[in-house]
C-alpha cells in the first residue's frame, strides 16, 4: 500500500497508478516494506530520493514535475534503495551513513554528480536497476 503526499496541488491520477503498479510488481523482487509513503514535491537537481531518516524510513520523495511515464526509473532507483535499507546494507548514522557496515561521512558524501555516482549504494543501484526494469516491464508494467 502507498500513501501519497502532495507538498502542493499537482494531484495526479496517472501517476499514483503507475507508482501503485511499480510498487506492487517490485514487492515480487525485491525486499520492501508492506506500506510506505510517496511524496510528490519540488525537488532540485534530482527526481527521487530515498529519506534516509529514521522518522520517515519508508518515505520517498518524487519531484512533482514529473510524468506518469517519466517517474518510473526514478521511482525504480528509490525502491532500490529502500530495499538496501530493508536488508540493512544502508543505513542512517550520526553525520553519514553506513553501507555494508562501513561509514561514510556526510562531508565525503558530495553533491558533485561525479562523486555522487561512484557511492557503492549508487553503484549497487546502477547494477540492478537495467534487470529489475526487464522484469518490471515483462511482468505487464506498461
Amino acid at each position: 500500500m502507498i500513501r501519497f503526499i502532495y507538498e502542493t496541488d499537482k494531484y495526479n491520477k496517472d501517476r499514483e497508478i503507475v507508482a501503485i503498479n511499480v510498487f506492487r510488481i517490485a514487492k515480487t523482487l525485491l525486499t520492501l516494506p508492506a506500506e510506505i509513503e510517496v511524496e510528490f514535491c519540488q525537488l532540485e537537481y534530482i527526481y527521487g530520493e530515498l529519506l534516509l531518516d529514521y522518522r520517515f524510513s519508508k518515505r520517498i520523495r518524487l519531484d512533482e514535475n514529473l510524468s506518469s511515464k517519466e517517474i518510473v526509473i526514478p521511482f525504480l532507483h528509490e525502491l532500490i534503495h529502500l530495499d538496501q535499507v530493508q536488508t540493512n546494507r544502508l543505513k542512517p548514522a550520526r553525520h553519514g551513513v553506513m553501507w555494508d557496515n562501513k561509514f561514510h561521512d556526510e562531508k565525503m558524501i558530495s553533491l558533485d554528480r561525479h562523486i555522487w555516482s561512484r557511492l557503492p549504494w549508487e553503484v549497487d543501484v546502477r547494477e540492478r536497476q537495467p534487470e529489475l526494469l526487464q522484469k518490471l516491464l515483462e511482468a505487464g508494467l506498461s
